[in-house]
């Protein structure tokens, strides 16, 4: 063991395996995981936003994308935060451009909340290119690894989930990355 409890270079707990290949697998998906974390913080502040501010306009574009309504109730839920916050989260968006309030046309008393041109045209500038990459390299593979590789990434993610509650239809439980990179490349 090393000074960290883990076993060998690769942090997985996987001693005298006879091949090391799943192991160097699941640590290049952390390597993965690590660089998207940094690429996204990156992203997130030089848009001068904070993880929950940009994780809301995401999921105003998304559901301006699918025409659905948003109601601050909504973005409570999602974000799994408190009406309070969700009220600080707006007032931010609000108050840099990303999102407007507007009417409620089925409830002139609420309000829903849109985001604006402006987030949309500010997201797909920091992330084109990143995700132009990505998907380039994607389709590098032959159609069966990638069918090899999103059946491995099925049974992973369902590894992961195996002990929390069930998922959402679109692959997240809380806000995700990786659900968000297999429903929109472009985000």
């Amino acid at each position: 063991m090393t000074e960290d409890g883990t076993h060998g270079t690769s942090g997985y707990w996987y001693p005298d395996r006879p091949t090391r290949t799943g192991v160097e697998l699941l640590t290049t998906m952390r390597r993965y995981r690590a660089a998207e974390v940094a690429m996204r913080e990156r992203k997130r502040r030089s848009m001068g936003m904070n993880a929950t501010d940009t994780e809301a306009v995401r999921f105003l574009l998304r559901a301006a994308e699918q025409r659905r309504t948003v109601r601050p109730g909504d973005l409570t839920a999602h974000l799994g935060i408190t009406s309070a916050s969700t009220t600080a989260v707006v007032k931010r968006l609000v108050a840099s451009g990303h999102a407007e309030r507007r009417a409620d046309p089925t409830d002139g008393r609420g309000a829903i909340l849109v985001a604006t041109v402006h987030s949309d045209d500010e997201i797909r500038s920091e992330l084109t290119d990143v995700h132009a990459r990505m998907i380039a390299a994607a389709d590098r593979l032959s159609p069966e690894t990638v069918a090899e590789m999103q059946a491995f990434f099925a049974e992973v993610i369902d590894a992961m989930g195996a002990d929390s509650p069930a998922v959402e239809a679109d692959g997240a439980d809380r806000p995700s990355a990786m659900a968000d990179m297999r429903t929109h490349p472009s985000r």
